[in-house]
């Protein structure tokens, strides 16, 4: 029977922290730049309508007082994604219902980018800290499970680190190691690091 122990390499819970902290600027970088913890990027929004309102900033699009371009079933069929016709505000530059009170982070087109309001980004955030280890995740109130899900759905993976980042965050590791023991030391040990 195999057993495994919890043994601490040196680092204290406020290393583990700051090491919590640095994967999650690269996830929120990822996100600005396109890039996803499954190692695509680029990613191409499958909806025009939804392009034509994100790069509205979500507001409304009117003409006149009626709808421009309108059509709830364009890209859903059967799906009205931007609220109910007979109740919606025809009022012009007006935010969708869903997004009315809230700011709106970034109107990028080109790519998806994960940040149109910015609080999926703003959510990740350090859980939990262990004597080997750090856990990470999101803000459950910031509804982030949905998003996460939804998104997955089209190869737009969020969770975990791409291979890219899991260098950085070894390398991140090692240099707080260096910093705490002997390099003489340090050269026997082998560090592995799993996500």
């Amino acid at each position: 029977m195999n057993t495994t122990t919890n043994i601490s390499i040196g680092l204290t819970p406020e290393d583990w922290k700051q090491i919590g902290a640095y994967a999650n600027s690269l996830i929120q970088n990822d996100m600005t730049a396109g890039k996803f913890q499954n190692n695509k990027s680029g990613l191409q929004y499958l909806s025009a309508q939804y392009k034509r309102y994100k790069a509205n900033a979500m507001r409304r699009l009117t003409k006149g007082g009626k709808l421009k371009d309108f059509d709830p079933s364009h890209d859903y069929k059967g799906k009205r994604l931007y609220g109910k016709k007979k109740k919606v505000d025809l009022g012009k530059g007006k935010r969708i219902s869903g997004l009315y009170a809230q700011s709106i982070e970034s109107t990028n087109t080109a790519f998806v980018d994960m940040t149109l309001t910015g609080r999926l980004k703003k959510s990740l955030h350090v859980v939990k800290t262990f004597v080997n280890g750090v856990t990470c995740g999101y803000n459950p109130g910031d509804k982030a499970e949905g998003k996460i899900i939804g998104n997955r759905k089209y190869g737009r993976e969020v969770l975990g680190l791409s291979t890219e980042n899991q260098l950085k965050v070894r390398q991140k590791i090692v240099e707080i190691l260096k910093r705490k023991v002997v390099e003489t030391t340090l050269a026997q040990i082998n560090i592995e690091v799993k996500f």
